[in-house]
């Protein structure tokens, strides 16, 4: 370790070397003092540009290793209270094709600027081709009076399809769109029913996510809730 710290810096010796000599050869008479101070003067210089060009070096390298190291894209993220109506407008216009619902609670529709916001941007959007719902028998009610009613005020309202009604036993309630361009590839926004996830308001049961979950087109909760979505609502189409 001691010889290659010592080849490392064999130019900070080789300096100090040179500087010993010239003050030396001052002493014994053979140079004046001038040509030391000249001499001493060089080689800090030329090892003040030795040291810039080492940290020039120094940064390529970095670059370099920067460009190669990957960072590894989480496959899910939670979106705090603070961000959900920014971060879901923003989620719902980057759907390519249809849109899913399971299990959402149609009471936090009744709220103009929540349905404008969550859902009604989704209808509008010229990118979205079509609107799927699987919901629990106990919003049947509540779609009826208060968001049905909303949608058909919508452009584009006949996107919207016919809720499938069943009873949910899943503890769950995600939005799920289609991000790809070439190929299929879905996100969705997942939330649990229950605290914290999820907090109730008013003396109606109104629900309303207080955190969700971003799960990407590459985490292989995709497929899942695929599968949840699909057998519910083929199980229970046309009851």
């Amino acid at each position: 370790m001691k010889w290659k710290a010592v080849l490392k810096n064999l130019d900070v010796i080789a300096i100090i070397a040179a500087s010993a000599v010239a003050i030396i050869l001052h002493h014994l008479g053979i140079i004046p003092e001038t040509y030391v101070i000249s001499i001493l003067l060089m080689l800090l210089a030329l090892h003040v540009l030795q040291e810039a060009l080492r940290g020039e070096e120094i940064k390529e390298d970095i670059k370099a290793i920067a460009k190669n190291v990957k960072v590894t894209d989480s496959e899910v993220e939670l979106i705090k209270p603070r961000e959900l109506l920014g971060y879901t407008e923003e989620f719902a216009l980057k759907n390519r094709g249809d849109v899913w619902w399971f299990n959402t609670c149609c009471t936090m529709f009744r709220s103009q600027e929540l349905f404008d916001r969550l859902l009604r941007i989704s209808i509008e959007s010229s990118k979205t081709t079509k609107i799927f719902f699987v919901m629990d028998l106990s919003m049947k009610e509540a779609w009826e009076r208060d968001i049905l009613p909303k949608i058909i005020k919508c452009r584009g309202y006949d996107k919207v399809q016919e809720p499938v009604w069943c009873n949910i036993d899943e503890s769950i309630a995600f939005q799920m769109i289609d991000v790809g361009v070439e190929k299929e590839a879905k996100e969705a926004l997942l939330a649990f029913w229950g605290e914290p996830f999820m907090m109730e308001l008013g003396s109606e049961g109104q629900h309303v996510p207080r955190y969700l979950i971003h799960v990407k087109s590459q985490s292989e909760l995709i497929p899942r809730l695929q599968d949840i979505f699909v057998k519910c609502r083929l199980k229970n189409n046309g009851t």
